[in-house]
């Protein structure tokens, strides 16, 4: 009996050491999705052998701990923001044994790879070089294949992404590299120099901006040649100029369904009807979500007319209006389509309770990057605005509308909806795409845009942006 429980022992230890090795050095166990604030729970733990983990919150550090298993509590505030946070382990010679990342409040964030390996190097030995990969969830990483040098070394399929070499065979190697690959044929890329300190890579990324234009002088389309775009006060290159009809344009039109709608249902039904249908002919879907203490989907995104009129025939006054909630829930949601994106909101501009104050939804508007335009039905608003009161509210609105590239419209009559619905459509179907690269320095603050041409016309593109 002794002897069986020693020959299972023996076999025990090497799958138990076999198992270890797969095993991600640093792994945060808990990813959450979808809309977070307040407090963020991180919990990390690790292989034998890190002796500490230290978390970076945009590249900035916050805080460490030790022990096998770790829990980080991330203060994220009711200002809704990406974060990237990373969680790095190290040795007992102080060294990366590896790393963790966690993406929040981003949708559609960027492919990266980033390349990690030992701090310093022998003659000879067995070296290991890992990866950690960040991607849109809707893209599928394929594998990430290793360089030393000039030289592949193989190809991990699936993570943890790690690859070993002997260090005797690559002689006088400076560096390492890492190309991560998707199975829409997209590639990333990262190097690693022997004996790096933990960096941040200096990232370019691709900013697609919507150009409206209206009055344009000359019967000639735009070109580039015609545009200077400032940003951050300095010339920014723009790469293309991509017409509508050459990208999908995805709208969600978001109606407030408060009884305090109750009397304008019938016309606000009709004039949501109009809208979609002189959309979609535009290379465009459309989404109809009504609002109250919750949000309803009365269609999912959809070029079908007729789900259209189905989706509003199921529209019914119901209880209080969460109005900042609904707004940040769609501007989250439509990030996370392709192509040009837009947010219609019609509302009576009353919030009645939920998580979010008016300043929230502004500040999240700006990380958004979609369009919004605010179709405020409000007769009470209008009057005040007559007599000089309820300026602090409208101009919260314009400046919601502004910041992302839109424009904003108070409707004092109902009959007023059909022609406002009509010109938000016509925009839309002649929006354009401004593509330019830029650096991912300061990528948690505002990047101011200006954009000068030399043609007449009236050009609005969103304030800024966050990298």
């Amino acid at each position: 009996m002794k002897k069986s429980l020693f020959l299972l022992l023996l076999l025990f230890i090497p799958l138990a050491d076999a198992i270890a090795q797969t095993q991600p050095a640093v792994q945060i166990t808990q990813k959450r999705e979808g809309l977070i604030h307040g407090d963020l729970v991180v919990p990390v733990t690790v292989r034998e052998g890190v002796e500490r983990v230290e978390l970076f919150v945009n590249n900035v550090k916050f805080g460490e701990q030790r022990g096998r298993s770790v829990v980080f509590t991330v203060p994220l505030g009711e200002y809704i923001r990406r974060l990237r946070l990373r969680a790095v382990g190290y040795d007992a010679a102080n060294a990366i044994a590896g790393e963790d990342v966690l993406i929040v409040n981003d949708p559609q964030p960027p492919f990266r790879v980033r390349l990690l390996g030992p701090a310093a190097l022998a003659e000879k030995g067995v070296v290991e070089l890992s990866a950690t990969v960040t991607a849109p969830p809707s893209m599928r990483v394929t594998g990430v294949e290793f360089f030393v040098g000039e030289q592949s070394i193989g190809t991990a399929a699936t993570p943890p992404y790690r690859m070993p070499f002997e260090m005797a065979d690559f002689p006088g190697a400076l560096y390492a590299t890492a190309t991560a690959r998707a199975s829409n044929g997209q590639e990333s890329f990262d190097v690693y120099f022997w004996g790096s300190v933990p960096r941040e890579s200096v990232d370019v990324t691709l900013q697609q901006i919507p150009l409206s234009v209206t009055g344009l002088e000359g019967s000639r389309p735009l070109a580039i040649s015609d545009l200077a775009l400032r940003d951050n006060g300095q010339p920014r290159a723009i790469e293309s100029l991509v017409p509508a009809a050459d990208q999908p344009l995805n709208v969600v039109v978001l109606i407030d369904s408060s009884e305090s709608m109750l009397e304008e249902l019938p016309l606000v039904k009709k004039a949501a009807s109009e809208f979609a249908r002189s959309i979609i002919p535009a290379n465009g879907s459309v989404a109809l979500v009504a609002f109250a203490q919750q949000r309803f989907w009365l269609t999912g995104f959809t070029k079908n007319p007729s789900l259209i009129d189905n989706g509003l025939e199921r529209l019914v006054p119901r209880g209080q209006t969460h109005l900042y909630e609904a707004v940040i829930e769609m501007l989250y949601e439509l990030q996370k389509m392709p192509g040009r994106r837009a947010l219609v909101v019609l509302t009576d501009g009353v919030n009645q309770g939920g998580a979010f104050e008016l300043d929230h939804v502004v500040h999240y508007a700006r990380y958004a990057g979609v369009p919004i335009y605010p179709v405020v039905r409000n007769t009470t608003l209008s009057r005040f605005m007559r007599l000089g009161i309820g300026g602090f509210r409208a101009k919260k609105f314009a400046e919601i509308a502004r910041d992302s590239g839109a424009t904003w419209f108070i409707v004092q009559k109902p009959a007023q909806l059909p022609g406002v619905y009509a010109r938000i459509a016509d925009e839309l179907r002649n929006q354009q795409t401004i593509m330019f690269y830029s650096d991912a320095s300061g990528a948690d603050s505002w990047h101011p845009l200006a954009l000068d041409s030399s043609r007449k016309g009236i050009f609005r593109i969103p304030r800024g942006y966050f990298p």
